[in-house]
């Protein structure tokens, strides 16, 4: 199980990057629930998910009520692009209603890459765990192809917009910022993109698993 290889305990979960962010968030959530009360939210802005109870501006009451019938929903404010923007409930409240808080904490504009900007990304403060995904499916193209904040990426990378991304220079992206507290490498499905998510991980100051999140199989590399 994705929760039990990525060692998911409760409280908050935070997930940011690239590459499969939502697809990861509702995957554990999922899991989680056949054992807990789980809350899937963000402090960035969402989609509601499909085939989950999506609360819009709940109270704590609200939210009570619903994980006593089902034992995951989703939690937000439905702005005008139909996303879900954060919560007004704290995040520290919603670990107190919920066993497990699954929080999208970052946008990539469905790239496969991503670096930050100063005020990216929203991780809450009562975060207990850090996911970053990225990708494989942005390697060895041009960064300003396949990275969100693609000339951010670059700088942090020492690669030029138009060069292609190596393991490398996702590493030292990965390392400069020094957000995650695992590197989760999806996409990974042939011989060659495990051996290069191998090459990768070797190269991160993080715990680094490789697989399909969709099909629920990572490996730790």
């Amino acid at each position: 199980m994705l929760s039990d290889s990525l060692g998911i305990k409760m409280g908050l979960t935070a997930i940011i990057g690239g590459g499969g962010k939502t697809t990861l968030m509702l995957c554990l959530g999922r899991e989680l629930s056949k054992h807990g009360r789980v809350i899937i939210t963000t402090s960035a802005k969402i989609y509601p998910p499909e085939n989950i109870t999506t609360l819009d501006s709940p109270s704590e009451n609200d939210i009570r009520k619903a994980l006593s019938a089902e034992n995951i929903i989703c939690v937000g404010n439905m702005g005008q692009n139909g996303k879900l923007t954060p919560p007004d409930i704290p995040f520290e409240g919603l670990t107190e209603l919920a066993d497990y808080v699954l929080c999208e904490a970052d946008g990539s504009k469905g790239l496969p890459l991503k670096a930050h900007l100063p005020h990216e990304p929203v991780i809450p403060k009562n975060t207990m765990k850090t996911i970053c995904v990225l990708g494989i499916s942005g390697m060895g193209r041009p960064a300003g192809e396949v990275c969100h904040r693609a000339e951010r990426f670059a700088e942090l990378a020492g690669i030029g917009i138009a060069d292609a991304v190596t393991p490398q220079a996702a590493a030292n992206v990965i390392n400069a910022e020094g957000f995650g507290d695992v590197l989760v490498v999806n996409q990974a499905r042939t011989a060659g993109e495990l051996k290069m998510a191998k090459t990768l991980a070797g190269l991160c100051h993080i715990p680094v698993f490789a697989g399909e999140i969709r099909k629920g199989e990572l490996e730790c590399l």
